[in-house]
């Protein structure tokens, strides 16, 4: 298509969007609406997954030895914890370390509650370890298990199966939302196309009648989709974003648990500024094209 066609096509674009006035302000902010809803979505689907990665990473099996077990047993216990084929990094916390921590923390103002512990160790040595693979949990504790002189292993598999669990179901939730309101945006998109198909009926036929291609027939409907769509996409983005801003900035500020944080807002806006244009200008060209093929017989 030549240049001068191509101005034209966009050209009368621009006159179908403002000549529908109130329904293309309608179908520009409803489809606006559903790409708001499946930017939501998509926020929290990539959160959940970034949050339980963060919960993995943080998920450490701690295994206690028995009281009795001497130091040199104790580092003996630590190199049959590094040979087992899943554990990827461990730390020694003796019982002396154990100790001062309940001192510090737990019962910080009343230390005299444990007085003579010093003397009398009541705690036993531990290692931290961390996994390769957070799903082998199982697997390893059941082979930690099997050392001598281990007196129990502890690890938050349940928190994990939890979390990841939730991180599979916000997914599929999310797929089908986005099915679901593209499928809304497309219908409402191609009705409004519709609309400008039948008021220009008569115009059609005329430029039909003296030689018109079906494509260009066809182009300035396609493009007004587009605008459309493509002018959703950018306020859609404008709200996500400022909303999502304004989100991380006040939980930084006063709900800083230090456990887990939200992915930066600055990460996420590339992402959702294509996801928007594209879904946002597909929505516009296929309801046009569904439009078209119905409604308009060239």
């Amino acid at each position: 298509m030549s240049l001068s066609k191509l101005k034209y096509s966009f050209k009368e674009a621009k006159k179908n969007v403002i000549r529908n006035g109130l329904m293309s302000v309608a179908s520009l902010f409803t489809i606006a609406s559903c790409l708001l809803i499946l930017g939501v979505f998509t926020l929290l689907s990539l959160n959940v997954n970034h949050i339980t990665q963060q919960i993995k990473d943080q998920c450490e099996i701690q295994l206690y030895i028995n009281t009795e077990a001497t130091d040199e047993r104790v580092a003996q216990i630590g190199e049959e914890i590094k040979s087992v084929e899943n554990v990827k990094e461990i730390s020694l916390f003796t019982k002396e370390d154990t100790l001062a921590y309940a001192k510090a923390d737990m019962f910080d103002g009343n230390e005299g509650m444990l007085e003579g512990f010093d003397e009398d160790n009541p705690f036993s040595d531990s290692y931290k370890i961390v996994l390769h693979d957070i799903e082998l949990t199982t697997e390893t504790v059941t082979e930690l298990e099997k050392i001598v002189d281990v007196d129990k292993v502890v690890n938050k598999q349940d928190v994990v199966n939890t979390v990841v669990s939730l991180s599979g179901g916000v997914k599929k939730f999310t797929i089908a939302m986005m099915l679901v309101l593209l499928l809304v945006a497309i219908v409402i998109i191609s009705n409004t196309v519709k609309l400008t198909v039948f008021n220009r009926r008569k115009e059609i036929n005329i430029m039909k009648y003296i030689g018109a291609t079906d494509r260009f027939i066809r182009i300035p409907f396609v493009l007004e989709g587009l605008i459309i769509g493509f002018s959703s996409a950018v306020i859609a983005f404008l709200l996500v974003f400022w909303g999502y801003f304004a989100l991380v900035s006040y939980i930084g500020e006063k709900l800083n648990f230090g456990v887990v944080e939200l992915i930066g807002a600055g990460q996420v806006a590339p992402m959702i500024a294509v996801l928007f244009v594209v879904f946002g200008s597909l929505i516009g060209v296929v309801g046009s094209a569904i439009s078209m093929r119905k409604h308009l017989h060239v």
